[in-house]
């Protein structure tokens, strides 16, 4: 068995309730003409930071650039913003690769704080 934890924000913004199902690849939550492939966003990203590079922005305006350039792909396809944008890519690619095992999707709605390590409530950078 697989387990992957989420984001319940994986399903966008919608108010009521909302089924909890699995992403299907290419699934998009806005209806678009432009099919959803992630290997072609990988491809875009990275077509997009090489350019940022040849015209040797400072680290800044690359970093800023590609923000921007994450969040315009995230809301074209009706995601708010490119954390779960990329979870939901995730659980297209566990859905596609892990067809023979077992798959579990957890999606709180927040996570935080340990139970332990390196003691009880720790949280990185608060």
């Amino acid at each position: 068995m697989f387990v992957h934890i989420s984001t319940a924000y994986v399903c966008g913004e919608k108010s009521g309730v909302v089924l909890e199902k699995p992403f299907k690849m290419c699934e998009t939550l806005k209806t678009t003409t432009i099919v959803l492939d992630i290997e072609e966003e990988l491809k875009l990203a990275q077509s997009h930071l090489k350019e940022l590079m040849v015209a040797e922005v400072s680290e800044k305006v690359e970093k800023d650039a590609m923000a921007v350039f994450g969040m315009q792909r995230a809301r074209l396809f009706g995601w708010p913003n490119t954390y779960v944008f990329t979870k939901a890519m995730g659980e297209m690619l566990i859905g596609k690769l892990g067809e023979n095992v077992p798959v579990v999707i957890i999606r709180p709605t927040i996570v935080t704080g340990t139970y332990k390590e390196p003691f009880p409530g720790w949280s990185e950078d608060v």
